[in-house]
Protein backbone atom coordinates (compact mmCIF):
# COMPACT_ATOMS: atom_id res chain seq x y z
CA UNK A 1 0.00 0.00 0.00
CA UNK A 2 1.38 3.12 -0.96
CA UNK A 3 0.23 6.60 0.79
CA UNK A 4 0.57 9.95 -1.35
CA UNK A 5 1.55 13.58 -0.33
CA UNK A 6 -1.08 15.89 -0.80
CA UNK A 7 -1.58 19.57 -1.62
CA UNK A 8 -4.11 20.71 0.09
CA UNK A 9 -5.54 24.65 0.35
CA UNK A 10 -5.02 26.51 3.76
CA UNK A 11 -8.54 27.05 4.44
CA UNK A 12 -10.15 23.96 6.69
CA UNK A 13 -12.71 21.78 4.20
CA UNK A 14 -15.97 20.28 5.75
CA UNK A 15 -16.97 16.69 5.27
CA UNK A 16 -17.59 13.33 6.22
CA UNK A 17 -16.70 10.34 4.52
CA UNK A 18 -18.45 6.76 3.63
CA UNK A 19 -17.83 3.30 3.72
CA UNK A 20 -18.74 0.61 1.11
CA UNK A 21 -17.56 0.61 -2.59
CA UNK A 22 -19.08 0.31 -6.09
CA UNK A 23 -17.47 -0.20 -9.42
CA UNK A 24 -16.92 2.96 -11.95
CA UNK A 25 -19.41 5.26 -12.52
CA UNK A 26 -18.87 7.46 -15.98
CA UNK A 27 -16.25 7.16 -18.09
CA UNK A 28 -12.42 8.82 -18.06
CA UNK A 29 -9.82 9.14 -20.72
CA UNK A 30 -7.66 7.62 -18.35
CA UNK A 31 -8.63 4.40 -18.89
CA UNK A 32 -5.93 3.94 -21.88
CA UNK A 33 -3.69 4.45 -18.67
CA UNK A 34 -5.08 1.05 -16.79
CA UNK A 35 -6.32 1.14 -13.01
CA UNK A 36 -5.42 1.47 -9.87
CA UNK A 37 -7.45 0.88 -6.23
CA UNK A 38 -8.32 3.81 -4.34
CA UNK A 39 -8.82 3.68 -0.53
CA UNK A 40 -10.42 6.61 1.27
CA UNK A 41 -9.70 6.54 5.09
CA UNK A 42 -11.06 8.48 8.29
CA UNK A 43 -9.67 9.71 11.09
CA UNK A 44 -10.52 12.17 13.54
CA UNK A 45 -8.50 14.79 16.60
CA UNK A 46 -9.99 14.47 19.76
CA UNK A 47 -13.45 16.06 20.91
CA UNK A 48 -13.24 18.08 23.58
CA UNK A 49 -16.78 17.72 24.63
CA UNK A 50 -16.97 16.30 28.39
CA UNK A 51 -20.56 15.34 28.42
CA UNK A 52 -20.32 13.43 24.90
CA UNK A 53 -19.33 9.80 24.61
CA UNK A 54 -20.12 9.45 20.78
CA UNK A 55 -20.15 11.56 17.22
CA UNK A 56 -22.06 9.46 15.09
CA UNK A 57 -22.56 10.97 11.62
CA UNK A 58 -23.89 8.66 8.41
CA UNK A 59 -22.78 9.09 4.92
CA UNK A 60 -24.19 8.31 1.74
CA UNK A 61 -21.84 8.98 -0.24
CA UNK A 62 -18.25 9.51 -2.19
CA UNK A 63 -17.37 10.50 -5.02
CA UNK A 64 -13.79 11.61 -6.70
CA UNK A 65 -13.25 13.90 -9.82
CA UNK A 66 -10.70 13.33 -12.56
CA UNK A 67 -8.03 16.77 -13.04
CA UNK A 68 -9.45 18.35 -15.84
CA UNK A 69 -7.31 17.83 -19.09
CA UNK A 70 -6.66 18.89 -22.70
CA UNK A 71 -6.06 16.67 -25.98
CA UNK A 72 -2.72 17.79 -28.15
CA UNK A 73 -5.48 19.77 -29.80
CA UNK A 74 -5.97 22.17 -27.11
CA UNK A 75 -9.91 20.80 -26.40
CA UNK A 76 -11.11 19.79 -22.87
CA UNK A 77 -11.23 16.61 -22.53
CA UNK A 78 -14.48 15.66 -20.11
CA UNK A 79 -13.82 12.96 -17.24
CA UNK A 80 -17.24 12.17 -15.30
CA UNK A 81 -17.09 11.18 -11.60
CA UNK A 82 -16.40 8.17 -9.91
CA UNK A 83 -19.00 6.80 -7.58
CA UNK A 84 -16.87 5.12 -4.51
CA UNK A 85 -20.13 4.66 -2.28
CA UNK A 86 -22.25 1.72 -2.27
CA UNK A 87 -24.63 2.44 0.74
CA UNK A 88 -24.80 4.53 3.48
CA UNK A 89 -22.56 3.65 6.28
CA UNK A 90 -22.20 5.38 9.97
CA UNK A 91 -19.31 6.21 11.89
CA UNK A 92 -18.22 7.37 15.16
CA UNK A 93 -15.88 9.41 14.92
CA UNK A 94 -14.82 9.94 18.58
CA UNK A 95 -13.59 5.98 17.72
CA UNK A 96 -11.14 7.14 15.29
CA UNK A 97 -8.97 9.54 17.50
CA UNK A 98 -4.82 8.95 18.22
CA UNK A 99 -4.14 7.31 14.52
CA UNK A 100 -7.25 4.99 13.90
CA UNK A 101 -8.52 5.18 10.75
CA UNK A 102 -11.85 3.28 9.26
CA UNK A 103 -11.96 2.35 5.76
CA UNK A 104 -14.76 4.78 3.96
CA UNK A 105 -14.63 3.61 0.50
CA UNK A 106 -12.52 1.73 -1.93
CA UNK A 107 -13.17 1.18 -5.51
CA UNK A 108 -11.17 0.85 -8.89
CA UNK A 109 -10.58 3.71 -10.83
CA UNK A 110 -8.76 4.96 -13.85
CA UNK A 111 -5.23 6.02 -13.23
CA UNK A 112 -4.36 9.59 -13.45
CA UNK A 113 -4.86 13.30 -11.31
CA UNK A 114 -7.94 13.87 -9.84
CA UNK A 115 -9.32 17.07 -7.97
CA UNK A 116 -11.56 16.55 -5.66
CA UNK A 117 -13.82 14.08 -3.15
CA UNK A 118 -17.53 15.04 -2.53
CA UNK A 119 -19.07 13.29 0.87
CA UNK A 120 -22.73 13.36 1.11
CA UNK A 121 -24.00 12.92 4.82
CA UNK A 122 -27.55 12.44 5.76
CA UNK A 123 -27.62 12.84 9.54
CA UNK A 124 -25.66 13.43 12.70
CA UNK A 125 -26.05 12.33 16.17
CA UNK A 126 -24.35 12.88 19.87
CA UNK A 127 -24.55 10.13 22.40
CA UNK A 128 -24.21 11.81 25.59
CA UNK A 129 -22.50 9.91 28.55
CA UNK A 130 -26.02 9.83 30.21
CA UNK A 131 -26.89 7.49 27.10
CA UNK A 132 -29.09 10.28 25.71
CA UNK A 133 -28.70 11.16 22.41
CA UNK A 134 -28.52 15.01 20.75
CA UNK A 135 -29.46 15.51 17.09
CA UNK A 136 -26.71 17.56 15.23
CA UNK A 137 -28.41 19.69 12.55
CA UNK A 138 -26.20 19.57 9.45
CA UNK A 139 -25.01 22.97 8.25
CA UNK A 140 -24.45 21.54 4.85
CA UNK A 141 -24.93 18.04 3.83
CA UNK A 142 -23.15 17.93 0.59
CA UNK A 143 -19.31 18.81 0.95
CA UNK A 144 -16.62 19.07 -1.46
CA UNK A 145 -12.99 18.21 0.11
CA UNK A 146 -10.15 20.21 -3.07
CA UNK A 147 -7.24 17.54 -3.01
CA UNK A 148 -4.94 16.84 -5.74
CA UNK A 149 -3.81 13.07 -5.91
CA UNK A 150 -2.21 10.74 -8.48
CA UNK A 151 -3.69 7.27 -9.05
CA UNK A 152 -0.99 4.73 -9.85
CA UNK A 153 -1.87 1.91 -12.68
CA UNK A 154 -1.77 -1.58 -10.66
CA UNK A 155 -1.04 0.10 -6.88
CA UNK A 156 -3.38 0.60 -4.36
CA UNK A 157 -3.09 4.18 -3.34
CA UNK A 158 -4.74 5.29 0.00
CA UNK A 159 -5.97 8.91 0.76
CA UNK A 160 -6.33 9.42 4.86
CA UNK A 161 -8.63 12.29 5.58
CA UNK A 162 -9.20 13.90 9.11
CA UNK A 163 -12.70 14.94 10.40
CA UNK A 164 -12.28 16.78 13.22
CA UNK A 165 -15.36 16.27 15.46
CA UNK A 166 -14.36 19.06 17.70
CA UNK A 167 -14.65 21.58 15.38
CA UNK A 168 -17.10 20.56 13.89
CA UNK A 169 -19.80 20.23 16.51
CA UNK A 170 -20.77 23.96 17.37
CA UNK A 171 -23.36 25.09 19.59
CA UNK A 172 -25.65 27.28 18.19
CA UNK A 173 -25.38 30.78 20.15
CA UNK A 174 -27.94 32.74 18.81
CA UNK A 175 -30.86 30.31 19.07
CA UNK A 176 -31.78 27.65 21.86
CA UNK A 177 -28.30 26.09 22.30
CA UNK A 178 -29.43 23.66 19.34
CA UNK A 179 -26.25 21.46 18.16
CA UNK A 180 -24.72 21.90 14.92
CA UNK A 181 -22.92 19.98 12.21
CA UNK A 182 -20.52 22.21 10.52
CA UNK A 183 -17.72 19.49 9.27
CA UNK A 184 -14.26 20.67 9.29
CA UNK A 185 -12.26 17.77 6.89
CA UNK A 186 -8.93 18.02 6.05
CA UNK A 187 -6.21 15.62 4.34
CA UNK A 188 -3.98 13.79 6.22
CA UNK A 189 -0.39 14.41 4.47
Amino acid sequence: MRAHSLITPPALVAALLLAGCTGMAGSSSRSAGGTGTLQVRLTDAPIDLSTVQSVNVTLTGVTVFPEETTNPMGTLMESGPISLMAFPATFDLLTLTGGATVLLATGEVPAGTYSRIHLDISSATLVNTDGSTTPLKIDSNKVDVPIRFEVTAGTTDTITLDFNAAASVQVNETGNDQFILRPVVTPVP
